[in-house]
């Protein structure tokens, strides 16, 4: 998983001082990453970031919950052509 969000991967790391409106956030973290067999938290910069941030000011308009499933929304394709273009270099 990738954030921004540096104190975020700093108490995922030492999940000793979580504060206390980041803990459920960090047990549900912890609920999902057990499916996995290997999880890790990383931080990167904002820029890496876009189409997240793009979901969170969306979901910020919304009364209901919204998913898509087969297809890309709209106000994400740009970012999501973006993202692709530049994985396509590092390989």
């Amino acid at each position: 998983m990738e954030t921004d969000r540096l104190e975020i991967v700093n108490l995922w790391n030492t999940r000793h001082n979580s504060l206390f409106v980041m803990a459920p956030l960090l047990l549900e973290i912890g609920e999902l990453a057990s499916s996995f067999s290997f999880f890790d938290v990383q931080h990167v910069n904002r820029s890496a970031n876009v189409s997240a941030h793009l979901c969170a000011k969306h979901a910020c308009t919304l009364m209901i919950t919204e998913s898509w499933t087969g297809s890309r929304p709209s106000f994400l394709l740009t970012s999501l052509l973006a993202d692709d273009a530049r994985s396509a270099f590092v390989e």
